[in-house]
């Protein structure tokens, strides 16, 4: 009874928290807008599109159904998001600081597209981190059903992750080589 109650305040506030931050409000971040611009980046290339977004979903639930998210892992993976956001801000500095006065505007524009995309990236990890300290303080085993949507949501986000650290890396590469 207690677990079921649990449950409802969970998902109603992890609802709260998901509306209030994409709608536009004054101080919040407007989520929304940034993966809209995320996500616009791949109209060209719509199999570069499937394989970061949709290719991982069966991979994920794969995973999930095979093995469920535990604690020692939802541990590990905390420690690395929190190693990642911080080295995304810190990317986000260089960025911020890159002079842009006499480039041309494909430079600006894939500058702005990797500055939007080091910011989806900390908005992913910052969902996982949300994600996976629930899955920690409710455990496994709370609910059969609840154990396989996190876990299979856990591993979807963490393929997106790591694919689209591929997608950043690649970006600053080209930035860093046209710099002059």
């Amino acid at each position: 009874m207690i677990n079921n109650i649990l449950l409802v305040l969970v998902v109603l506030g992890l609802l709260f928290m998901l509306i209030t931050f994409s709608v536009k409000l004054g101080n919040f971040v407007n989520i929304r807008d940034i993966i809209k611009k995320h996500l616009s980046f791949f109209k060209n290339n719509k199999l570069q599109f499937i394989s970061i977004y949709i290719v991982p979903i069966i991979l994920s639930v794969y995973m999930g159904t095979i093995h469920l998210i535990n604690k020692e892992l939802l541990n590990n993976l905390i420690i690395i998001l929190s190693i990642l956001i911080s080295m995304f801000f810190a990317v986000l500095t260089i960025l911020c600081s890159i002079d842009i006065k006499n480039k041309n505007d494909v430079y600006k524009e894939l500058l702005n597209e990797t500055y939007t995309s080091t910011v989806f990236e900390i908005i992913i990890c910052i969902f996982l981190l949300l994600i996976s300290f629930a899955a920690l303080f409710m455990g496994k085993g709370f609910n059969e059903l609840i154990d396989t949507i996190a876990s299979d949501t856990i591993y979807y986000l963490t393929f997106i992750l790591i694919l689209n650290i591929f997608v950043i890396i690649k970006r600053i590469e080209v930035i860093f080589q046209s710099r002059y």
